[in-house]
């Protein structure tokens, strides 16, 4: 079939049917479109996104414009929706609007009616399609091709964990998608790096985008705005940046510490905030820290900072690490049935990378590739194998760490620890943090008799061989074995030997 004849003019169709039934001369209104676009957008932004772009069928009434993948589609929607319907409308009598689609997610209603659109694209035309970018960033170097889909879950409210150490900013997140007074229109999400800080972000553009068709939300992390004003000033224009970020209803910027100590970047981000929220748009920062911890700040920018609503993020909780691995291994199982994570496998990760949610993530990512990219079931050798990677070798604790492990967890001191006193709430940690040493340390039993208030090497011994009997049935006790264990992880990667 010859291609350019297929996409001369669109295909008018009704749904009802999914029959053509007439033929309208949309490519050459396309053509004029692209045209008028290539004027008024930058070239960046027009040779990355819009080329590729491609008029697929007219359907209801509606002109269908495909992007290759998620990245195009995301990109398109979110920055040039707006002015590519405005323009479509300008060139056609007809005044149809415009459905734009992600080609690689389309239904099976479009695809009955055209092949795929980028089949026939040769190399060096998909060298130059809009499938370029740096991940869920929304623009970056162009590579040498469509980016393929990297296989995680989108980044909406539906995939985030949500539990105490976010729940605030989410909230706050969902309030400005949905156009809810919150009473600053500057927002500063801040806390430590990993903690969906990024997740949340896209996850209120697509939720603003699905609830309000009007909505222009612009998105863009501080390096690619550095990046933007920087090659303005070269080019002695900055207009494209302002016209885009001050088009936004909401515009989000990720990684603002980033931008301190940059005088000349700081002050383009500072007016072009003031444009949006003076025309009744809202910002959401997100960064690192705090106002009142952030330095290399303007005092106009800090007091910008200091009058915005400011929420934090802190890392997740147990429950929560252990819902982000789960989570993330359900959806991988939906395509690779083969990789399943059992309760103990989940543990592992949980207690053996003490890192945030991104770790977390990447851990079981590494544990995919290991099992065969999903086609094996997964096993706590492969596991082992990951954290080794990740986390290197780990030294064996010494006694002290592990007392303190066991002070921290059960709230006891370590004279109580020491002491001769045989309440269970002191006989029972102490007995798990000698279990704890003789399993972890490799001491002997009169060494950690020692260390344990000069206590016979007979007691030592009688608290492991308790404990090892009974840990088969009593999943309390493990619980609490396993709680120590990762208090000691945790101990251990804050620096405490």
């Amino acid at each position: 079939m010859d291609r350019n004849r297929l996409f001369d003019t669109p295909a008018s169709v009704d749904s009802n049917t999914n029959k053509k039934i007439s033929s309208l001369p949309g490519q050459a209104i396309w053509q004029a479109v692209r045209e008028h676009l290539k004027e008024v957008l930058s070239t960046a932004d027009f040779e990355r996104w819009i080329t590729d772009l491609k008029l697929i069928a007219e359907v209801d009434g509606k002109i269908v414009i495909a992007a290759r993948d998620r990245l195009s589609y995301d990109r398109v929607s979110a920055d040039h929706r707006h002015i590519l319907q405005r323009i479509w409308k300008e060139h056609d009598d007809v005044r149809r609007d415009i459905r734009l689609v992600c080609w690689k997610e389309a239904g099976a209603d479009l695809r009955t009616i055209v092949e795929d659109p980028w089949a026939d694209a040769t190399p060096e035309a998909a060298a130059g399609g809009a499938g370029s970018g740096s991940g869920g960033n929304d623009g970056g170097t162009p590579t040498s091709g469509p980016r393929p889909s990297s296989g995680a879950p989108e980044m909406t409210f539906g995939t985030l964990v949500t539990g105490k150490s976010n729940a605030i900013s989410v909230e706050l997140a969902k309030r400005v998608a949905d156009g809810q007074p919150v009473g600053t229109q500057v927002h500063l999400i801040s806390g430590p790096q990993g903690t969906g800080k990024t997740h949340t972000l896209l996850a209120l553009r697509t939720r603003a985008l699905e609830t309000n068709t009007d909505a222009t939300v612009v998105y863009l992390t501080a390096e690619e705005f550095l990046s933007a004003y920087t090659d303005g000033v070269k080019a002695k224009d900055t207009s494209a940046l302002k016209k885009r970020l001050r088009a936004a209803s909401i515009l989000l910027i990720d990684d603002l510490h980033r931008i301190s100590g940059k005088p000349g970047t700081e002050t383009e981000l500072f007016q072009n905030i003031r444009e949006v929220t003076g025309q009744g748009g809202n910002v959401v920062l997100a960064g690192d820290k705090t106002p009142g911890e952030l330095a290399g700040f303007s005092p106009r920018m800090m007091s910008e900072l200091k009058g915005a609503t400011v929420v934090e993020v802190e890392l997740p909780d147990e429950d929560m690490r252990r819902e982000i691995i789960r989570r993330l291994a359900r959806h991988i199982a939906e395509a690779h049935p083969d990789f399943v994570l059992d309760e103990a496998l989940i543990e592992r990760i949980h207690t053996g990378i003490r890192g945030p949610g991104r770790e977390l993530t990447g851990a079981v990512w590494n544990l995919f590739t290991e099992a065969g990219f999903g086609t094996m079931a997964p096993t706590s050798d492969m596991l082992e194998r990951v954290i080794r990677r990740m986390e290197g070798e780990v030294r064996a604790p010494t006694i002290e760490l592990v007392k303190k492990a066991a002070m921290k967890v059960f709230n006891v001191s370590k004279a109580d620890l020491e002491s001769p006193s045989k309440a269970r709430t002191v006989v029972y940690p102490r007995q798990i943090a000698m279990y704890l040493c003789r399993e972890q340390t490799h001491k002997s039993f009169p060494q950690i008799g020692r260390a344990f208030g000069r206590r016979d090497h007979t007691t030592v011994l009688y608290a492991h061989r308790k404990l090892t009997k009974a840990l088969p049935k009593d999943p309390e006790l493990a619980a609490d074995i396993a709680r120590v264990a990762a208090a000691i992880l945790e101990l251990q990667a804050t620096g405490n030997h």
